[in-house]
């Protein structure tokens, strides 16, 4: 059976899933090089590219967010019947129930033909994906973000191939007070640091261990996050007094993200104290939605003694929902059986083999002091470098950071590097979504001020080639571990 799933929103994307088995989980910002970039895909051209014939299409599963894109075209597919928003209770406050809801079976025209179709809410997209590509057989989730679908998180819980039932809000959830914490960070970015909305969070968390948190910037934040419920709204709370944007190398501007971190970390522990509290037999918790790639908070759960384990996929964002779209269709709808293991992340373009015989030359690079650039296999689906589309470098070089950020990424000095690391490091940090203590004296280029790193951990049966230039280096070096970083400049 092939299904075809698509999201047009910011960070398009689609899925071709054959027998429950991704062929390609494909982002438009891989082929436009637009960053986020959103709106009508290629579908044609990508079927032709993987040998999909329209005709041998059997399901169609959407996004139903149907608007004209910021392009100006119009999505590709017309829509026959009421979505899972039409039904009474959608929008009740404070919901809990089954997901039988939150979904909805159509007939969809795409290609010039009519197909079975779903549309699937965007959270429980988010929690599906997150479940159905994870090692675990179940799970609490815990889904957060800017928004989608008009809710901003979710609780649910899952196990073997269904999502049982799904809750809005993390008891937040009121007539119009919503905890947004992912609009609050995009906000704060956009709107006193002068960045990209879309690529604002990451710098802040960036800039968040260089400052201080104080109660009164908490309590300001935490109104905030309790704001507007359904939409980007401009902060103004923290322009300085003489008018101007927060920079990141005033005090108060790292204590603004320091206090934002902060708060953001207290509401993640209070959402996983409220999961456990529902599902008390539950022993695993998956963190996913765009909030989901915030490290400092994910470890802060994960070392909470709530849970035995936890887990974060390898596309928490919106890049990822097409995915879950196609996997809970699959899965849940269909009732295919699920075996729990982690799915690989290396699903986008092939850029071919490398053969193992470079890997002396490439430690030989590193050792002189040089920066190597890894282009090889299926490029990784998810927002993180993990090692077929890295730049590496040696972590022990004292102004390695300081080159990269000036000379070669060309961004902000305060934004830290990660370390690609051979072993077990204590957290489940496969797609660099924890944090672990790393000693600057050791591995200065890897090292954040605050005195840690976000990993990627290699271990025994991830990617051979990875793994084999990891021991190699090992073994010349007695470090276990590399700088790595994307080619993009963000």
């Amino acid at each position: 059976m092939r299904i075809l799933s698509a999201h047009f929103s910011h960070d398009a994307n689609c899925t071709l899933l054959e027998d429950g088995e991704p062929v390609v989980v494909l982002e438009k910002e891989r082929l436009s090089r637009t960053k986020h970039d959103q709106g009508v895909m290629d579908l044609e051209g990508i079927l032709a590219e993987y040998g999909w014939d329209p005709a041998s299409i059997d399901i169609v599963v959407i996004s139903p967010w149907v608007r004209p894109t910021l392009d100006g075209k119009l999505f590709q597919w017309q829509l026959e019947g009421d979505t899972y928003r039409d039904h009474p209770d959608y929008m009740a406050d404070g919901w809990r129930g089954p997901v039988e809801n939150r979904y909805s079976r159509h007939r969809i025209r795409l290609f010039d033909r009519w197909y079975d179709g779903y549309a699937v809410d965007h959270h429980l997209a988010h929690v599906a994906g997150a479940l159905f590509a994870s090692p675990f057989e179940e799970a609490g989730l815990l889904t957060a973000d800017g928004g989608g679908d008009f809710r901003m998180c979710a609780l649910a819980y899952g196990s073997g191939n269904k999502i049982h039932e799904i809750e809005y809000g993390w008891g937040h959830e009121h007539k119009k007070m919503q905890l947004n914490i992912g609009s609050v960070w995009a906000s704060i970015g956009e709107y006193n640091f002068g960045m990209k909305r879309l690529g604002g969070a990451g710098k802040l968390m960036g800039l968040a261990s260089y400052g201080t948190a104080h109660d009164e910037i908490a309590a300001t934040l935490k109104q905030l996050m309790l704001y507007h419920p359904f939409a980007a709204f401009p902060s103004h709370e923290f322009r300085q007094q003489n008018g101007l944007s927060l920079e990141p190398d005033d005090a108060f501007a790292q204590d603004v993200c320091t206090s934002l971190q902060k708060v953001t970390t207290e509401f993640y522990l209070e959402a996983a104290a409220r999961m456990k509290d529902w599902k008390t037999e539950s022993r695993r918790l998956i963190m996913t939605g765009g909030c989901s790639m915030n490290c400092i908070a994910n470890t802060a759960i994960h070392q909470s003694g709530l849970f035995e384990d936890t887990w974060v996929p390898a596309q928490p964002h919106d890049g990822g929902l097409s995915l879950g779209q196609a996997l809970f269709v699959w899965h849940h709808v269909l009732e295919q059986p699920r075996n729990p293991i982690a799915l690989t992340p290396y699903l986008g373009t092939d850029a071919g083999r490398l053969d193992n015989n470079v890997i002396p030359d490439i430690i030989d690079f590193l050792e002189q002091g040089k920066s190597v650039g890894l282009c090889f296999g299926r490029a990784e689906s998810g927002p993180r470098a993990l090692g077929h589309r890295s730049i590496l470098i040696d972590p022990r070089l004292a102004d390695g950071k300081d080159r990269l950020n000036e000379h070669v990424k060309h961004r902000e000095w305060y934004r830290p590097f990660a370390p690609m690391v051979l072993g077990d490091w204590g957290v489940p940090s496969k797609y660099m979504s924890y944090i672990v203590p790393t000693d600057a004296a050791e591995v200065p280029a890897v090292t954040h001020v605050d005195g840690t790193s976000r990993p990627q951990i290699v271990e025994s049966g991830d990617d051979p080639f990875i793994v084999e230039l990891l021991t190699a280096w090992h073994e010349k070096t007695r470090c276990p571990l590399t700088l790595h970083t994307p080619f993009t400049r963000q």
